[in-house]
């Protein structure tokens, strides 16, 4: 391999190290990692079990949703938290606890650009 073939070859692979490692400095940055998207019609929930994050394939109706509405479904304040902790799952809505330490803790944990 010629001298001029090297120096190419080292340049690129040393290009793609530098890369890679802004690329994983800047992951090691953030707080949050974005796991998906619940749209307009979808339901997903939080297997209590395994801790998995499961979204249905089904859509959910008008009728649906009634009959949550009328079974006691709320809903969720934009600045709600969903966490396990000890074996029991739970939600905490940050704003209703605004200023304090616990909404102070738990809104330190994530990006604001999803």
């Amino acid at each position: 391999m010629s001298v001029s073939k090297r120096v190419v070859l080292t340049s690129l692979a040393g290009a793609a190290v530098g890369f890679s490692t802004v690329a994983l400095a800047q992951m090691s940055q953030r707080k949050s990692q974005h796991l998906g998207k619940l749209d307009e019609d979808e339901v997903m929930r939080v297997n209590p079990r395994t801790g998995s994050i499961q979204k249905s394939n089904a859509k959910v109706s008008t009728a649906m949703h009634e009959a949550a509405m009328s079974a006691g479904a709320v809903e969720i304040p934009p600045t709600s938290v969903v966490y396990k902790h000890a074996g029991k799952m739970y939600i905490f809505n940050s704003a209703a606890a605004a200023n304090n330490q616990a909404a102070i803790n738990f809104q330190s944990q994530f990006d604001d650009d999803y």
